[in-house]
């Protein structure tokens, strides 16, 4: 009779899910789906890249917000525009440059501000604009060896001249040539 106890005690067997294996072997499944599931969403976000943002560009904040995500290098000091009236939609952007190591790198500089605003614009398509203006400020000494920030160029672009704009191609040199209008001080050096 003992025997047969034993026997039968042997044959009994609990449910599986009392068992210690299966919790190592759920608890690791489980882990595994969360470790997969959170590779797959960054994977996800790495694909959104910010170029495939479209803002609004409807008032000073949104514009000033999509230069921010494109161009967070950018030191935009003031954005103003009319937003209301499709024909005649125009923005104003004003960026404050550094005082550099020269006045030749600092035009080279602002060369590049204008085109990064530009691109920005493309990126986000913002070419139902009439005109996007940029302004660049740069130190100055006066007489009296005073410093002020005033401004040292400008440069117009039509909104529909963004479409001929290629983002990867542009160089930065060619900022005087591809404006619809240019100015830029006398003081400054020319960079061809």
């Amino acid at each position: 009779m003992e025997h047969e106890t034993r026997r039968s005690h042997q044959e009994i067997k609990k449910p599986f899910w009392k068992s210690w294996k299966f919790w190592t072997v759920f608890i690791v499944i489980v882990l595994l789906v969360a470790g997969i599931s959170s590779c797959v969403n960054e994977f996800k976000k790495e694909l959104a890249s910010p170029s495939t943002r479209i803002y609004k560009l409807n008032s000073n904040k949104s514009v000033k917000a999509m230069l921010k995500h494109y161009e967070p290098d950018l030191k935009v000091t003031e954005v103003g525009g009319v937003y209301a009236d499709p024909k005649s939609k125009t923005v104003l952007v004003t960026i404050k440059e550094d005082s550099s190591v020269d006045d030749k790198y600092a035009v080279k500089t602002m060369h590049a501000d204008i085109a990064s605003v530009w691109k920005a614009f493309k990126k986000s398509k913002g070419n139902d604009f009439a005109n996007i203006a940029v302004i660049v400020t740069y130190p100055f000494d006066d007489a009296g060896g005073n410093t002020h920030q005033l401004k040292a160029m400008t440069a117009d672009l039509d909104g529909s001249r963004l479409n001929d704009l290629n983002l990867e191609g542009f160089s930065d040199s060619n900022v005087s040539a591809f404006a619809t209008e240019y100015w830029q001080r006398n003081d400054m050096p020319s960079i061809k």
